[in-house]
């Protein structure tokens, strides 16, 4: 076992995550981090309600929403791109020859701290899904998974200016919204993992 995931780190290693889909899985990163920072900057506008206070949570509202709508428009562009190239059927191909437990094997070295390790978890299931799926279909998903995002950020944004309105502190909405939020690295980060497997599964990347 880990013929191909050694394969696939050893470039790795070399050539690191490729873009887009390094920007994508950071600009995912940044919306766990925006949504801890945001939390705490609304603990401290309920602890004291002034106008800084209360600014710097329409900040961080601005740097997320804005944030997801540059995740959604990468995403927008590479579906476009890999459509006009013909780029699916190459890497459809290339999911159907991946070896996921072998793979899984060579992440597994490092990512199974936890009895239920999630970026091993989640792995499985984003190549399982395009398997069964296709990569495209896959990442069809993943669109709607990040509008699913911002609509949750809009709900948090739609409570918070509720609860400045009124003086009434709405603490379940943001419980869920961060939950939902913070989520996010544990598949759109792991997906530039999924995709470099394939990109790199022969020994050199796949060109779009």
């Amino acid at each position: 076992m880990g013929t191909q995931g050694d394969r696939i780190f050893r470039i790795t290693a070399e050539r690191g995550f490729p873009d887009p889909w390094l920007s994508f899985g950071d600009s995912l990163c940044d919306e766990a981090a925006l949504s801890t920072e945001l939390t705490r900057a609304i603990g401290r506008a309920r602890k004291e309600p002034a106008a800084g206070t209360r600014a710097e949570v329409t900040r961080v509202f601005v740097a997320k929403e804005a944030n997801l709508r540059h995740c959604a428009g990468i995403l927008e562009q590479v579906i476009g791109d890999y459509d006009a190239s013909g780029m699916w059927g190459v890497l459809d191909e290339r999911v159907g020859r991946l070896d996921i437990a072998d793979v899984l094997e060579t992440w597994g070295r490092t990512q199974a701290l936890h009895p239920f390790p999630v970026v091993l978890k989640s792995l499985e299931f984003n190549w399982g899904y395009m398997k069964e799926c296709g990569v495209r279909a896959f990442y069809e998903m993943t669109r709607g998974y990040v509008a699913r995002l911002q609509e949750n950020t809009g709900r948090w944004h739609a409570a918070w200016d509720g609860e400045v309105e009124t003086g009434v502190v709405d603490r379940i909405t943001s419980i869920e919204c961060d939950l939902a939020s913070i989520e996010a690295p544990m598949h759109c980060d792991v997906c530039k993992k999924t995709i470099t497997a394939l990109l790199y599964l022969d020994g050199e990347p796949a060109v779009m």
